[in-house]
């Protein structure tokens, strides 16, 4: 699955949102403002990122929402100008992070504990035009 700008992710709001990183115990997590974007952690019990893939536009914040526990956001690689930390600390149903990506580029995380059975996702910083 492939999100982008164009499918409803509006800069100009995520841009006036000014939200940074930062952590909720409520599901309804899911239900994020405008202009943000939702990557669902571990959802049914499983060991994946829905969607593994997402792309969006500078300045749009990303929402990581656990579903089931035992899951954190590790980073694997992002720009070298980004400072995007992840979440590695496990956590359980209900948590949420979220960051707001700036720096174009590419953002590859994983999650620590099931990496291998292919527990990976990437957010695509693209700028538009």
């Amino acid at each position: 699955m492939r999100a982008t700008g164009a499918a409803g992710l509006s800069v100009a709001v995520a841009g006036c949102l000014g939200l940074g990183s930062g952590s909720s115990g409520d599901v309804d997590a899911l239900d994020a403002p405008d202009g943000t974007a939702v990557v669902e952690v571990g959802p049914d019990g499983s060991n994946t990122f829905t969607p593994d893939s997402l792309t969006v536009s500078p300045g749009t914040p990303v929402r990581f929402v656990w579903l089931s526990g035992g899951h954190n956001v590790a980073v694997a690689s992002q720009p070298t100008d980004a400072d995007w930390r992840g979440h590695d600390p496990l956590e359980s149903r209900g948590f949420s992070h979220e960051h707001t990506f700036g720096v174009p580029g590419r953002y590859e995380y994983v999650c620590t504990p099931h990496q291998q059975f292919g527990m990976r996702g990437e957010v695509v910083v693209e700028t538009e035009g």
